[in-house]
């Protein structure tokens, strides 16, 4: 579900639709069950995040999010050179209780993991956001396609590629700011030797350590490459995008994402990802009935 009342009117009715067929990329094989958040008795549910607009802590009272749901307000501001921040609903203050009552505990716990037992392990194996916020560079040039079925040579940064970047991020790894990683990505980055060395990560890298952002260890390493719809190219969530590209989300991508706790389903046959690309053009009528 995504929410545009931080939107300065950047976010036309295009790239919103171009940001609701990423979306439709991973909801096709992200299979995780997501409890729902909403007032339950005395309690209230309050979720913070960073605002689109500004960058400013933010928050929304009393939100109601249904179950299977992420929410991501969207917006944009001037970013440096980076295509897009995001960063993911991590923080749930609830109101009405205190930490002496039981059942407050209880809700408060449920709103954080929304039913991903792996959320309380330690280290943590799971991730349960409520969703999160994603800001667009407002400062670059973006190709905005209308059919993204096919690929031909652009100007720009490619919208469609900077979409599933922050999407991902949303999800759990990569983003604009230090701390804009899932506890469970983090466990499995061992940065000594900068690889990420989640068991999925590895299987899909040859069976080695998944290099890592010489800067940061939150993206994969400029030289990672992998399989996407049966071809190889740059994974998706390395540090840097340059203009005039476009990414799928790779292999590797993925098997990061189910390290991080993701249930996701197994990778399409070419030619069954090829008709899915194919779709996306059928679904940009049906996305602009979507918006929150």
């Amino acid at each position: 579900m995504f929410d545009y009342s931080y939107d300065d009117g950047f976010m036309t009715t295009e790239k919103r639709a171009i940001l609701e067929q990423a979306a439709s990329v991973l909801e096709a094989r992200i299979t995780d069950e997501l409890g729902a958040i909403g007032p339950d008795g005395d309690f209230r549910s309050r979720i913070f995040f960073a605002s689109p607009a500004t960058g400013v802590s933010a928050n929304d009272m009393n939100a109601v999010i249904g179950a299977n749901q992420l929410r991501i307000y969207v917006g944009n501001r001037g970013l440096g050179a980076d295509v897009s921040h995001n960063s993911f609903g991590g923080v749930v203050s609830p109101t009405g209780g205190s930490n002496s009552n039981p059942d407050y505990v209880a809700y408060r716990a449920e709103m954080m993991g929304r039913g991903q037992s792996g959320v309380a392990d330690s280290p943590q194996t799971d991730f349960g956001p409520w969703g999160g916020a994603l800001a667009f560079n407002s400062s670059l040039s973006y190709y905005v396609d209308g059919d993204l079925s096919t690929t031909e040579a652009f100007e720009g940064y490619d919208f469609y590629t900077a979409a599933l970047r922050g999407l991902v991020g949303v999800l759990g790894f990569g983003g604009g700011i230090v701390s804009n990683t899932a506890a469970s990505y983090t466990a499995q980055a061992d940065t000594t030797n900068m690889l990420f060395i989640g068991a999925n990560a590895m299987a899909a890298n040859g069976g080695v350590g998944v290099a890592l952002d010489d800067e940061s260890y939150r993206f994969l390493g400029a030289s990672v490459t992998s399989m996407a719809g049966g071809f190889s190219q740059t994974a998706l969530m390395t540090r840097m995008l340059s203009a005039g590209e476009r990414r799928q989300i790779t292999d590797v991508d993925w098997a990061v994402l189910s390290d991080i706790g993701w249930q996701v389903a197994a990778v399409p046959e070419p030619g069954e990802y090829a008709m899915f690309l194919a779709g996306l053009g059928v679904l940009a009528a049906v996305a602009r009935r979507r918006r929150a």
